[in-house]
């Protein structure tokens, strides 16, 4: 089982937001630099449902599995910083740590890759996510449509697409990442655990 410790914080608040966002986790070099490395490991269909099945109506997307490995240890690390700060500065939610790689996760136009609307929440690992990260691994400029978007409220919101951008939202929240139409959008994802909610 994968566990990279985040510092434990308060119970919850109300009226939280949907998203919320950081910046500056990763210099653009950082950036670059992870994104090379995926590059260089095979990528996979990324699958879903109970059945762990490739169904193009709801994701058509690729990833690529980067474990804490010694070679990785400081994207964890950095992510855990980050993390640990937004959530005790809006959330405030009781949280053990990622239960899950990271995975990078490719987009692409050709394909009109997307993830239709869902929660991260489920069975077994999933039961136990919390909080759910996105980061944007390409700028916005490089693809069209593949937006972020959230209805946490009834409400769509649309997360900013700029290279860098660390959204961060609970996990049972709806969400999408609508078609991509042109290029790749390129972001890095991952689940932060913890105790139910009580």
């Amino acid at each position: 089982m994968f566990h990279f410790p985040v510092p434990q914080r308060p119970t919850i608040r109300p009226n939280m937001p949907t998203f919320v966002y950081g910046e500056g986790v990763f210099s653009v070099e950082e950036i670059d630099r992870i994104n090379r490395i995926a590059d260089e490991m095979p990528a996979e269909r990324v699958v879903v449902g109970k059945d762990l099945t490739f169904k193009p109506e709801g994701n058509r997307s690729h990833f690529r599995q980067l474990n804490p490995t010694r070679e990785h240890q400081w994207i964890y690390h950095k992510l855990a910083d980050a993390i640990s700060i937004l959530n005790a500065n809006t959330y405030q939610y009781e949280i053990t740590g990622t239960g899950e790689p990271l995975f990078h996760v490719t987009y692409d136009g050709a394909e009109q890759g997307h993830y239709a609307w869902h929660s991260d929440v489920g069975n077994d690992k999933q039961a136990q996510r919390k909080l759910s990260i996105t980061f944007q691994m390409s700028d916005g400029s490089e693809y069209e449509g593949g937006d972020l978007e959230s209805n946490g409220s009834g409400q769509i919101e649309t997360a900013p697409k700029k290279k860098g951008q660390l959204n961060l939202f609970p996990s049972y929240v709806l969400h999408r990442v609508a078609p991509v139409t042109k290029g790749v959008r390129r972001a890095m994802v991952a689940w932060i655990a913890g105790p139910p909610f009580k």
